[in-house]
């Protein structure tokens, strides 16, 4: 099995003894009798992104390049939801009240959608070619947002429909995903600056950088330990960062491995999902882990997420597929 490499640091460069160690990980081994079941997506232009599972039991998902929604039900049935040309859906998330809101990346706007399809409200972000990419919900039930292409993070009222925008230090930065944290605060990673950060309800920012150089990191959220987690694509490791900004970074033990999308299960295992190579792991909470092989190459997995029949799903971007992962 794998012993995944802890460190703990604040800044600075592994030891050589810590790479002494990596270079004597094992590989960890495959399911015995687990596999994982893919779902083509027809009529699919190589843009599968998020997905989550929402109030009327059925997973969505957007596919940014063919500006559509897909409803998935549990036993692969889906049905499509096509949004205006060139809208360029990506987040998607549902808030306390099962409300879908979406971001449309290339109109510049986020967009409340109803379980039919359709729009219910459409709000322009005020500032232009902001690219509003990841979005999450805050404990309030506000609307956060990353302005990839703008470098900025936003925020809409849903209620008034008040928009703010409040811009990072770096740039490019390239905002990518955010999420609530445990202390009432929204996170959010940055794919360019390789850092992650910490935005308040009343927009002050504070920036944390990986000590892995150059890692970008993907997905931030909360696990059930009440930790802030993170995936770093890069840096070929997950971690987790305090809110003072100490960070303990796992390294995979994957040749070539580019850690994607993250999630934890109902019996508290850690999911990791690879861009590269087209493997997901379960990593157990005594850090034992086994890997599970796509029937897909080339995949190029995005997000994975606890499905509402309790399995574990996937979305592929490169093959636009969606699927669940049978354990052994």
């Amino acid at each position: 099995m794998i012993t995944p490499l802890r460190h703990v640091l604040s800044g600075g460069l592994r030891s050589l003894a810590a790479v002494a160690m990596l270079v004597l990980l094992s590989v960890a081994p495959l399911a015995a009798g687990g596999h994982v079941v893919e779902f083509d997506i027809p009529g699919s232009a190589g843009s599968t992104h998020e997905i989550s599972a929402g109030p009327d039991g059925n997973l969505w998902i957007t596919q940014q390049n063919n500006s559509r929604l897909v409803k998935v039900k549990v036993d692969g049935t889906m049905e499509i939801f096509p949004l205006p040309d060139g809208s360029g859906p990506h987040g998607l998330e549902f808030d306390a009240q099962g409300r879908m809101w979406i971001s449309l990346e290339f109109a510049n706007e986020i967009a409340q959608v109803g379980l039919d399809g359709k729009f219910v409200a459409r709000h322009k972000v005020p500032l232009p070619n902001a690219g509003p990419h990841g979005l999450g919900i805050g404990p309030d039930g506000t609307v956060w947002w990353t302005g990839k292409t703008g470098d900025v993070i936003g925020k809409l009222n849903p209620v008034n429909g008040r928009m703010e925008v409040f811009p990072l230090d770096r740039k490019p930065s390239k905002p990518i995903y955010i999420a609530p944290g445990p202390d009432g605060n929204m996170w959010f990673t940055e794919l360019e600056g390789s850092r992650i950060g910490r935005i308040t309800p009343e927009g002050k920012i504070n920036t944390f950088t990986i000590p892995t150089p150059n890692a970008r990191p993907i997905v931030v959220f909360t696990g059930p330990d009440g930790r802030v987690w993170f995936t770093e694509e890069r840096g070929n490791a997950y971690g987790t960062i305090t809110p003072d900004g100490k960070f303990t970074e796992y390294q995979t033990g994957v040749v070539g491995g580019m850690p994607a999308g993250a999630a934890f299960d109902q019996a508290g295992n850690f999911w990791l999902q690879f861009n590269k190579p087209d493997i997901v792991q379960r990593i157990a909470p005594d850090k034992s882990v086994v890997t599970y092989k796509l029937k897909s190459r080339n995949a190029v997995q995005h997000r994975i997420t606890l499905g509402p029949d309790g399995r574990m799903w996937l979305t592929q971007l490169a093959t636009d597929k969606v699927g669940y992962v049978v354990p052994n």
